[in-house]
């Protein structure tokens, strides 16, 4: 009870008016880019980016408080986005029926192999950074098993890419990919799938780590 109250201390400040505007904003640019029929990652960009004073201010605040969880709340944030990209996508193509290029998420334009693969090598070395403070957590220990394995399946795309041009393969994995045909699964739904299992033990070890600080914290406070 201690931990998690001293959580929602030092890791929820927002003000109530702060968040309230920001919420407002935020489905005001959603709405506007509707109305203006603006493309769909204009309208995402509207309506993430009132946020991102907030996802600023609070990284901040952690970093001066806990130093490298600072990261792992940036990576948690981050990742978690990444992710909801991926169920953006899985919502075109199995409940709208969408295909090509219409079914490539919100920010259709950044789903290109550079980006994925760049994308997928951040969260990797975030998280071997983070093993290095952190090595206790399991949980962190099965996110780097996960993303070690994602990053191997873009950089054996980007690869292709480079040699021959083509983008969307199917890599190693993914129906007719390089290691006996691949699994019975597309590219999206595999990725899907790859991100799922990434980005849940990932926000887990987030929030073990949360709370050991936050004991940490307590209990150093109790010896004083």
């Amino acid at each position: 009870m201690l931990a998690s109250q001293l959580l929602r201390r030092r890791f929820g400040r927002v003000a109530p008016l702060t968040l309230s505007l920001t919420i407002l904003v935020s489905l005001g640019g959603m709405s506007f880019a509707l109305l203006q029929s603006w493309p769909l990652w204009l309208v995402g960009a509207a309506t993430a980016i009132p946020w991102l004073p907030i996802f600023t201010i609070d990284a901040a605040r952690i970093f001066r408080s806990y130093q490298w969880l600072a990261l792992f709340y940036v990576l948690v944030v981050t990742q978690t986005g990444h992710f909801l990209e991926h169920v953006a996508q899985m919502i075109q193509i199995h409940v709208l029926g969408l295909a090509g290029a219409d079914a490539r998420g919100i920010f259709g334009t950044l789903d290109i192999e550079w980006v994925h693969f760049l994308w997928n090598t951040w969260v990797l070395l975030a998280v071997v950074v983070l093993l290095h403070h952190f090595g206790a957590n399991r949980w962190l220990w099965l996110t780097v098993l996960f993303s070690t394995w994602h990053a191997v399946e873009h950089a054996y795309i980007l690869s292709v890419y480079l040699t021959t041009g083509l983008s969307g393969t199917p890599g190693l994995l993914a129906q007719g990919g390089a290691l006996d045909g691949g699994l019975p699964f597309a590219r999206p739904d595999l990725h899907f799938v790859y991100n799922l299992i990434e980005t849940v033990p990932l926000i887990t070890a987030f929030l073990y780590q949360a709370q050991r600080t936050a004991l940490d914290t307590t209990k150093g406070c109790q010896q004083r």
